[in-house]
């Protein structure tokens, strides 16, 4: 530090000439007011004091400006209120420490697009299943990330996520599924401790997407099982296509179970079909007697070479798109249309609603025969088919009726007399 005192003036800032270490030159009128130069030739206004403590205190600076792009008399106008802070008991120095730890904590806080990578890295890739992690990927790197990855996690407010979900509702279904993907990641972040605990702002009301409810009727079963033949039949579907199929109407499975069962975890001496692992994890099947049939059937005519029950052309495990082009030419061949519903889970909601609506099956074993571990999933496939629907209506007209019957019967029916006087 210098000890030479004299008026900081814009032309002494220009003129003073730089030396081998830096120095500082203080101003005659303000006490504490300098002017720092720096051996590089860097010149900045600054301002020092005390703090509490008197000669004990620690000396505390505060940089105004750059003296190349402020002038001399702001500076000095600036150090005076420096000053009156000081005297008033406020130390600027820390306060202005306590800003740039703050400014720098914001600069580094992690966006959503940190949270998303650390949420695929972290939680969707060790825990779920690969296909369901590839779709959380799809849905963060294609719509999350480019509508709201900049933001940061701990500043992604209610507001932000539905105007994102609102400008994606030509596309309601990816939109829902987006946020709902958005909502996990968040949770996680909330274990991590980077939100507060309950703000989770993905929590918003989603609207159903467009997809409505559709139920194969009966007489539409029996016309598909008879296509599936049709195609087997002329050439136009192969066996093992043909056998998937039939087994997802006997089994009620997914259809990638089906595709990747093997003769190995079949069990004829106890009736089961067994999985090592799938969507639900380990899961064990019973077969229907139907179901029994085909796969004995299909048993005796198997290639001792090959494991899977419904293998590929070459052997290999079918593909499910192999498996759903099948199915699309049985029900363009029965004529069966379910517009944008149209897939191989249709098979499985059938099987579904009749497990789950037979009311001698007790709803736990409904579970375990359909391969359901959730209440609140299962309770998504016992939908009503508009058979049943008007059966039961049906059926309470005709308990409606012989209630009033009994009623008029026993005379409680207050009779009106009639325009000529007899009674009705």
């Amino acid at each position: 530090m210098d000890n030479q005192k004299r008026k900081i003036t814009n032309r002494m800032v220009d003129e003073i000439e730089v030396r081998t270490k830096e120095f500082v030159v203080w101003d005659s009128v303000i006490p504490g007011f300098g002017l720092r130069v720096r051996p590089s030739g860097g010149k900045s206004f600054i301002f020092t004091y005390r703090s509490e403590g008197g000669r004990a205190g620690k000396v505390q600076r505060v940089t105004i400006g750059n003296a190349t792009k402020l002038k001399a008399d702001p500076a000095r106008e600036e150090a005076k209120r420096l000053a009156a802070l000081h005297f008033a008991g406020v130390d600027t120095a820390e306060e202005k420490a306590a800003e740039r730890v703050e400014i720098k904590a914001q600069k580094d806080a992690p966006t959503v697009s940190d949270l998303l990578d650390r949420f695929l890295k972290d939680h969707a890739r060790p825990t779920l299943k690969a296909k369901t992690a590839d779709e959380y990927e799809r849905l963060i790197e294609k719509i999350l990330k480019p509508e709201i990855g900049t933001i940061k996690v701990a500043a992604l407010a209610t507001k932000d996520v539905s105007e994102m979900h609102h400008r994606l509702r030509e596309k309601p279904t990816q939109a829902a599924l987006a946020v709902r993907v958005l909502s996990s990641a968040i949770t996680c972040g909330i274990e991590w401790g980077l939100r507060e605990a309950g703000s989770n702002p993905a929590k918003i009301r989603l609207k159903g997407s467009r997809r409505r409810e559709r139920l194969f009727s009966d007489a539409e079963v029996v016309r598909l099982k008879a296509a599936i033949d049709q195609l087997e039949k002329d050439g136009k579907i192969m066996a093992s296509v043909a056998l998937g199929l039939r087994l997802l109407f006997e089994s009620g499975c997914r259809a990638g179970e089906v595709c990747a069962l093997r003769w190995s975890n079949i069990d004829f001496d106890e009736d089961v079909m067994r999985w090592s692992d799938t969507k639900t994890g380990a899961l064990e099947k019973a077969m229907t007697s139907a179901g029994k049939r085909l796969l004995q059937a299909a048993y005796a005519t198997r290639d001792r070479l090959i494991d899977f029950v419904c293998p590929s052309s070459i052997g290999k495990q079918l593909r499910v798109e192999t498996l759903e082009c099948g199915f699309e030419k049985a029900m363009k061949l029965a004529n069966v249309s379910a517009n944008e519903n149209a897939s191989l889970h249709l098979i499985r909601h059938y099987f579904s609603s009749k497990t789950y609506n037979d009311p001698d099956i007790p709803l736990p074993i409904a579970m375990k025969i359909v391969g359901h571990k959730s209440v609140q999933t299962a309770m998504r496939y016992a939908h009503v088919a508009q058979e049943e629907l008007r059966k039961a209506t049906l059926k309470a007209e005709r308990k409606r009726a012989a209630a009033l019957k009994v009623a008029e019967n026993k005379g409680k029916v207050l009779r009106f007399p009639d325009s000529g006087g007899n009674s009705r």
